[in-house]
């Protein structure tokens, strides 16, 4: 556990290097500065919070300094700034506050940014290894989807290296057929190959933005069979929160989300947070 803690105050320092200096300084005239500069003194405030809180023994001092470093975190974030360490930041001090709905949200919205981050994944990891053997998590092989390499690169950049790809191997099979030579036939095929790779990862990455995945955010929540508090429950004990979900529609003040095992149950609306936005 002592570990894990000062991992946590790693991460706050490197966040603290991340978003300080010159990166305050990119706003235009005086409004901008005094904008940056208030909220360079709420990241610092946030960090002082959370190192306080991690150096405190008693459990309600230490409990209420991770929330305040929580608030200071996530008014960082308001103001614009989102960054993986400083989102893995707010999910620590979300997760020591015992807010695990909230930590979980901040992980995942985390490796949304990107998803080769390896501490927010592992903070992931061990938080889904805390929860009851009843729940279902995600399992690692759909973790390790993220890990491919391709999703360095960004979508856009992805479209526009299939476009080049397809176009070069076009060219090869046009000087393959006029100087009728095996290198420039197969340079084509290698170029449609990848034309193919390139082109189905974007596909594949568009379909998943499509996707709405969710955290329950709030503890004890109960799983009904149908939109209706009437409806019986659907699982015998109601869902922690930070069970990660896949919202697959909304109907009036209900949910219909996925858990990780493929169940469909209902929750009330207010009970489930999407991970790429505020409802």
């Amino acid at each position: 556990m002592k570990g894990i803690l000062t991992r946590y105050v790693c991460l706050a320092v490197f966040a603290s290097i991340l978003l300080g200096g010159p990166a305050w300084s990119q706003g235009a005239g005086e409004q901008g500065g005094l904008a940056a500069s208030s909220t360079e003194a709420q990241l610092e405030r946030a960090l002082a919070d959370y190192a306080m809180a991690l150096a405190e023994t008693d459990r309600d001092v230490r409990l209420a300094g991770f929330s305040r470093a929580e608030q200071g975190f996530a008014a960082v974030v308001r103001e614009g700034v989102e960054t993986p360490a400083l989102l893995t930041n707010l999910g620590n001090a979300a997760f020591q506050a015992a807010h695990p709905g909230r930590a979980v949200l901040a992980y995942r919205r985390a490796l949304a940014l990107d998803p080769n981050a390896v501490v927010p994944r592992q903070n992931l990891a061990h938080f889904r290894s805390l929860l009851p053997s009843w729940v279902p998590t995600p399992s690692e092989a759909e973790g390790a989807q993220s890990l491919l390499f391709y999703r360095a690169i960004p979508l856009s950049m992805r479209s526009g290296l299939a476009a080049g790809a397809f176009a070069l191997g076009a060219g090869a099979f046009v000087l393959a057929v006029r100087r009728k030579e095996g290198a420039w036939r197969g340079l084509g095929y290698f170029a449609w190959v990848v034309w193919a790779l390139l082109l189905a990862s974007v596909l594949l990455d568009g379909r998943e933005a499509q996707r709405d995945f969710a955290v329950i955010s709030v503890a004890e929540t109960p799983a009904r069979s149908a939109d209706s508090a009437l409806a019986p429950l659907s699982l015998p004990d109601p869902l922690p929160a930070g069970v990660e979900v896949e919202r697959l529609e909304k109907r009036a003040e209900w949910s219909r989300v996925r858990l990780a095992n493929g169940r469909d149950v209902w929750v009330r609306n207010s009970a489930v947070t999407s991970i790429l936005t505020s409802t």
